[in-house]
Order: structure tokens, then sequence, then C-alpha cells
């Protein structure tokens, strides 16, 4: 079976920015569902599972909840069903619901799909290949990079204010103390960006036009010297 890992980066690259083109040229439900169920397969012809896309699910639903909203107060497609006053309720929100959601899904899962099959010096390092500057291209992998250290930094200012006798531990409280826990998390994020940017000048970032790459190599122990 194959394994989108083993895939060339810039084949998977392409791949998901057709998918993703055709999600959004395209108005056939059935072409909109089939793209999805095959994003979906494939998720678990390779992982053998689909827990990775249980976080983006319920994104997705809250944001396709809020497009049946929408739809169903704003929506003038179809037949009137039912009107009142400045309310007026047509046939046809189900319908555009069903597309939207549809589009959403597959930019959604295809790029998060992409994102977690792909690493980010691969692909750095094929966007140097399609003659992108290095200085654009690392860009991927120190933003690989700084998401989780923000998360961690994070994480940490939600247990020092828990100390503190603040409760943090649901999501709810989480959220509730947003507004008190942006602002070191900010600071925290401009001090990290500071010290990346110095470790980036020292190490003569964009100071020549090309730069050469380089893997991890391990020592081969195997080498016959022969007899001394």
């Amino acid at each position: 079976m194959f394994n989108l890992k083993d895939w060339d980066p810039g084949f998977k690259f392409i791949l998901c920015f057709m998918t993703i083109v055709v999600g959004l040229v395209s108005k056939n439900i059935y072409l909109n569902t089939l793209l999805l169920l095959t994003i979906i397969f494939m998720e678990f012809v390779t992982s053998k599972s689909l827990k990775a896309f249980k976080p983006i699910s319920i994104l997705i639903l809250i944001v396709t909840t809020q497009v049946l909203v929408i739809n169903f107060i704003f929506g003038r497609s179809g037949q009137l069903l039912f009107s009142f006053g400045l309310l007026q309720i047509y046939s046809g929100f189900l319908v555009t619901t069903l597309q939207g959601s549809l589009k959403i899904s597959i930019i959604s899962f295809s790029a998060f799909q992409f994102a977690i099959h792909t690493e980010s010096t691969e692909m750095a390092q094929t966007l140097i290949k399609w003659r992108v500057p290095y200085r654009y291209a690392m860009l991927i992998p120190m933003i690989d990079r700084f998401f989780p250290v923000m998360v961690n930094e994070y994480r940490s200012i939600c247990n020092s204010q828990s100390a503190r006798g603040v409760a943090c531990d649901t999501v709810f409280e989480k959220i509730k103390n947003l507004p008190a826990s942006i602002l070191p998390l900010i600071y925290r994020a401009l001090r990290i960006s500071g010290d990346a940017a110095l470790s980036a000048e020292l190490r003569g970032y964009g100071r020549y036009e090309t730069r050469s790459c380089s893997h991890e190599k391990t020592l081969d122990l195997s080498v016959d010297y022969g007899e001394q």
C-alpha cells in the first residue's frame, strides 16, 4: 500500500493545490463529495486511523453550523417556503450549505493532510529547487518550529496562572482567561522571534544568494580498511 510520507514533496504540493482548486471551482456536489472521500481514504490507508482529522473536523462542524444559520436567514436560492416580515426562508439553503461545507472540508482536509505528511525541510528544499530564494523557502521550517514552541509557552503561562489560583484547566476557563494570557504570550513570542532573528543573522542567513543544504549523516563503520 502507498504511504503519503514517501511521496515527493513537490508532487504532494501540486496534488494538494489542484485538489483545492477543483474543490473551489466545482459546483457539482457529487464531484466534491468524491474528492472529500478520496482525501479521507488516502489518510486511512496511510495512517490506518482518522484521529488526526478529529480536531479539524470539530472546527469544520462549528463553521458548518454557522454557514447553515447564515444561509437559513439570508439565503435567497430556490423557492420561497416561509415569509414573516424581513425573515424569508428559501428551499435552497440546505443545498447551499452542503456545497459550502464540502468546499471548506476539501480545503481544510487537503491542506492539513499535506502539512502532517510532509517534512518542512523537504518542502523548503523543493521550493529552492523551484528557484524560490532560500530566504523565503526557509520560512516554512522556521514556522514549523515556532508554533510548537509557542504552544509550550502558552501551556507554561496557563500553569503559572493555575499556581497563582486562577482556574485554567478546562477549555471554557482557558477561553475566559484568554485576555490575561494573550499579553504574556505576545511578549514571549516577540522575545523568541528576536532570538531567532539574531541566531539567523549570526549564521549568515541572507548574506549570499545561494546556500547549501545538509541532512544528518550517520557514520558508516562497515568500511573495510584491509590489513595493516
